[in-house]
């Protein structure tokens, strides 16, 4: 019950601090967070900043991938987002998926924990790897 609970906190942050983000320019961003983000990802390209609450969030790509990082105002990492195909996600996911046409698909570790997003008519639907809904 307690890790429903969690789980479930995770998923309100996750949801809340997307609702409210606005791009804002690098010059914005506190210097901290861009020397912990260049130390983190050295080779990202394409950066784009967004201040979500009191968090900034770099949208970028690294090797070919699609990525974004939550960092904290003090450089601290909350979570990182990498953009997957659908066919990636694991198979008790994909059988929670069957039949729904996925736009965009994604990995994301916050906390320690990993969960699948998926962008599906619209709406981003978050799992646990056993396929189990995260709300």
């Amino acid at each position: 019950m307690k890790s429903k609970i969690i789980l479930a906190a995770i998923a309100a942050t996750i949801i809340s601090t997307g609702a409210s983000a606005q791009k804002i320019s690098a010059a914005k961003v506190p210097v901290v967070v861009k020397e912990s983000f260049a130390k983190a990802y050295p080779k990202a390209t394409k950066t784009h900043w967004d201040k979500e609450n009191k968090d900034y969030e770099a949208s970028f790509k690294q090797d070919a991938e699609t990525m974004s990082v939550l960092m904290d105002s003090k450089g601290q990492i909350l979570e990182v987002e990498k953009g997957i195909k659908a066919t990636d996600f694991p198979v008790a996911v994909q059988a929670a998926l069957k039949g729904k046409k996925v736009k965009e698909a994604a990995i994301i570790t916050k906390g320690g924990k990993t969960f699948y997003e998926a962008e599906v008519r619209g709406k981003d639907l978050l799992f646990d790897a056993d396929g189990k809904a995260v709300h």
